[in-house]
């Protein structure tokens, strides 16, 4: 783990390496103007790009990451954050397009209410999005907020930006939820998230199916390795994310301390087979455990995109007593993250991940 505090005076020099490291990779002779950048993308205003989603949109032709823009300048880091998006032709050069509106609302890098952690799933001609929101409207409650909600969003495909309206909440006013996943089988589309009912400390993965994404029934609770400290060795997981490859669902979670892996050939009956992205990386700010996910499959291939935070010193979170230094008492510094891309690997029903291999783009996207 690569454990380093820095001022605003070296944090801009670091930046202003990355810039060039990442001139000298598209420029270089001998190759490396395919090979994709580490990191991929860092948000350009309050570095703090996290928990990426990416979608394919059909109608573009292209692929969007939406991300949370968590405020990393500034002391109130979590929250009044917007939805960041950045498109891609070929999974390699991104282009950031700004910050998402909801109701005609926002699309600025500092928001009046807060945006967590998108999920989204295309389908009929519309993008779907299943975000964490707090409204921020009460008094601040700790460093993260009151209870969020996850709320349902669509946009037309050619507005995939600007056009987000509200279709409504996913639950009621008594659970605090975070967090969503959503895919699509033969059964119909099926949703995903963290939650418990407020004033109670027990958290649960809340399942919902629908079969047109506009009313949903309640699948109950997930009972098997999911939350099962037994079962994992750990009493803590977050962002669950779900996806299908090599005639298995993957069921991923961030436990803080790397990603949780989950195999099921039923995406209900999760067992859990390993841990992968712990340990740092020696790619570029790719130094530190991953964090949230999702996976684009390509040409049967999956790439799994996480954000890292290579200054946060987890190490100091997990002391016992006074030495212990929860990440809203580091320096802001310290928050700062990047998103990043590595490709899964599959043997014998499990998943590893070398964060370290060379990815280059005319290997991914043939012609």
């Amino acid at each position: 783990m690569y454990n380093h505090t820095f001022t605003g005076k070296s944090s801009r020099s670091i930046l202003i390496a990355l810039c060039c490291g990442w001139l000298l990779c598209f420029c270089s002779p001998g190759g490396f103007k395919d090979q994709l950048p580490s990191p991929l993308f860092v948000d350009p205003n309050h570095h703090g790009s996290c928990d990426p989603e990416i979608v394919w949109n059909e109608a573009t032709q292209q692929w969007y990451i939406y991300y949370t823009a968590r405020r990393a300048t500034v002391e109130n880091t979590w929250l009044k954050t917007p939805i960041g998006v950045i498109v891609s032709d070929d999974l390699k050069n991104w282009t950031f397009e700004g910050y998402c509106k909801f109701d005609g609302e926002g699309g600025h890098k500092d928001e009046d209410e807060t945006f967590w952690a998108p999920a989204i799933i295309s389908d009929r001609g519309k993008l779907h999005m299943f975000v964490t929101y707090k409204s921020d409207t009460m008094p601040i409650q700790g460093p993260w907020g009151g209870a969020g909600a996850i709320v349902h969003y669509e946009t037309n495909l050619n507005a995939p930006i600007e056009g987000w309206t509200k279709v409504g909440q996913m639950h009621a006013d008594s659970l605090n939820t975070i967090d969503a996943t959503i895919y699509k089988n033969e059964s119909g589309f099926h949703l995903w998230f963290k939650g418990r009912v407020l004033g109670t400390k027990k958290n649960e993965l809340y399942h919902l199916r629908s079969s047109n994404l506009y009313t949903w029934e309640s699948e109950g609770f997930t009972d098997s390795d999911v939350f099962n400290e037994a079962k994992t060795g750990h009493n803590f997981e977050e962002a669950p994310y779900i996806f299908q490859w090599k005639n298995y669902y993957w069921l991923i979670t961030d436990p803080h301390q790397g990603l949780l892996v989950y195999r099921s050939e039923t995406a209900q009956d999760w067992t859990y087979v390993g841990t992968i992205l712990k340990e740092g990386g020696k790619r570029s700010l790719d130094t530190n455990m991953a964090r949230h996910c999702s996976v684009a499959v390509v040409q049967g291939r999956a790439f799994i995109f996480y954000h890292v935070e290579p200054w946060r010193r987890y190490d100091l979170e997990q002391k016992k007593g006074p030495e212990r230094l929860p990440i809203f008492k580091q320096p802001t510094a310290n928050r700062k993250s990047v998103l990043q891309v590595a490709e899964l690997s599959y043997d014998s029903g499990r998943l590893s991940c070398n964060r370290d291999q060379v990815l280059r783009i005319n290997e991914i996207i043939s012609d």
